[in-house]
């Protein structure tokens, strides 16, 4: 037997003799200085968790594509619209060409419009889709911008040094927090205006930021062994000393905070709230280091993060549960394959993630399978993607920052709409179903249908017409299509969903049903 075979025994074995403890349920927490839409930023929310409240696709089954012939690094994310926001990846300072790009594409895959930078640096480190009706993006260069939903600039920020970074940051006041190059955390207004910038005696890494559920603590990584809680003045909360964490962290709902160190074997930190650990995970294989990645939790509180085995040359993710023990590894085929950019994951828990080599884009189940693998071509992967309220998974890729006249390096997915009772049936009416189960405790699905492609919303409401949660919000194709909704922090009683069928701006249906949540 050879050492490769013993490590996957070792594996499984650990998978079974490691008990399983109690799921703890993650919810979405509401931002209001983030716009209302599907996936508002890069990792899909301000603590970076990554995972999306809808189902992705099952299929690797492409509904278009776009040429973006600068290729596509970081993004997309999705506006209350649909509107999908990227930006470009070449350098194109080597073509003679004088400024670079931001794009806003429709959810067909037809360009809506085109902004100039006025540099030559890529458009690519995180963005962000304000509540304010703007949008938020960096170039490298080291130039803020915030544009309107129809890309007309409203101000630009001079940085004064290189922005480099997976995620761009919001608080609860909509003041923007990015690093800069130089190892700056830099603070701006939402109108443009800088707050206070600081290094931290020099101690700072230009690393990607979260915030803490309340939005009172900025976290970032240090440049050697420290990991900092801010305060949002900037000034230090606390430090938790550990070795050095390039990728981008996470918290979850109850405000722990989950750091993979550079370190060997490959581990998870999960600190509390006031810096003390909660508890460390080591995965029991040698001379493996987590990749600069950064992990990704799905509602049930499990925990996904990738890593790199040095010995016999082997990229894997592992998942384990919200108390720190292991479920499983996933390792992929390619011995040299990797995954360099944070995980993602949908509502049930599926994770998505692509090569930075140009491999493949994989789906891997919340069990450790392979769900589906779409081939590359040689096209880099280095963004997290985004996921629709239609369960689209928009993904950019390119060649190189040198390489131009690039072809689809921006890609929709989709599962093919087919009928929910019958695949050979027509849709020739719009329906609003009863939910099922309901009663239900704590999740149930609501199944709908449309006859015309066009703008849909299902809303649910409290009993005194209240907003409680936008469960659809964009474009649907003609077809059948369900959505689960998830109740985890909602009290018992009866709730009102309704939808809106519009095409054109014209309201061609409109229904509303009741449903029970009873605990």
């Amino acid at each position: 037997m050879n050492k490769m075979n013993k490590l996957y025994i070792v594996i499984i074995i650990a998978r079974f003799l490691i008990p399983y403890s109690n799921a703890q349920q993650q919810v979405d927490i509401p931002w209001p200085t983030l716009a209302d839409s599907p996936w508002p930023m890069m990792s899909h929310d301000p603590q970076a968790t990554g995972r999306s409240p809808y189902v992705g696709p099952k299929t690797s089954n492409v509904v278009w594509t776009m040429d973006m012939p600068y290729g596509i690094l970081s993004g997309p994310t999705l506006g209350e619209d649909g509107t999908i926001y990227f930006g470009t990846n070449s350098y194109l300072g080597f073509t003679g060409d004088t400024t670079n790009y931001f794009y806003a594409a429709n959810p067909d895959g037809t360009l809506r419009w085109t902004f100039c930078t006025g540099d030559t640096y890529s458009t690519n480190p995180g963005f962000l889709v304000g509540s304010d009706s703007t949008v938020y993006f960096s170039s490298s260069a080291g130039f803020l911008f915030a544009v309107d939903l129809n890309g007309a600039l409203k101000w630009k920020y001079t940085a004064g040094n290189k922005i480099w970074q997976n995620v761009m940051n919001t608080d609860l006041q909509g003041n923007l927090y990015f690093a800069r190059f130089d190892g700056y955390l830099v603070s701006v207004s939402r109108e443009g205006n800088l707050n206070w910038e600081t290094n931290l005696d020099n101690d700072l890494r230009a690393q990607s930021t979260v915030i803490s559920p309340d939005g009172m603590t900025i976290y970032i990584a240090g440049r050697d062994s420290n990991f900092f809680a801010l305060n949002l003045d900037g000034s230090i909360k606390w430090i938790y000393l550990t070795k050095e964490s390039q990728s981008v962290p996470l918290v979850d709902n109850e405000g722990n905070i989950y750091i993979t160190p550079i370190d060997t074997p490959a581990q998870v930190h999960c600190i509390k709230p006031n810096g003390e650990v909660k508890w460390i995970y080591f995965l029991p294989v040698n001379y493996s280091v987590t990749w600069y990645s950064g992990p990704t939790m799905d509602s049930n509180g499990n925990i996904y993060f990738t890593h790199w085995e040095s010995l016999y040359s082997f990229t894997g993710i592992t998942s384990i549960d919200y108390d720190g023990n292991f479920r499983w590894t996933y390792i992929f085929d390619d011995p040299n394959e990797g995954i360099t950019t944070p995980l993602i994951c949908d509502a049930d828990g599926t994770i998505y993630c692509g090569s930075t080599w140009g491999y493949y884009y994989y789906a891997i189940s919340s069990e450790g399978e392979l769900i589906w693998e779409f081939p590359l071509d040689g096209y880099m992967v280095d963004n997290s993607g985004a996921i629709g309220s239609d369960g689209t998974l928009y993904i950019g890729t390119h060649l190189g920052s040198t390489v131009t006249g690039q072809e689809k390096t921006l890609i929709a997915i989709r599962d093919t709409v087919t009928s929910v009772e019958d695949d050979d049936t027509e849709v020739l009416s719009y329906i609003l179903e009863q939910n099922y189960p309901n009663p239900f405790n704590p999740s149930t699905t609501i199944r709908y249908s449309i006859p015309i492609s066009g703008e849909v919303t299902i809303i649910v409401y409290d009993v005194l017409g209240r907003k409680v949660k936008t469960l659809v919000d964009g474009f649907k194709q003609n077809g059948n299509y369900e959505v689960i909704f998830y109740a985890n922090d909602l009290s018992s009683g009866v709730y009102i969903y309704r939808i809106t069928a519009s095409n054109n701006g014209r309201i061609l249906f409109t229904d509303s049903k009741q449903m029970i949540l009873l605990r």
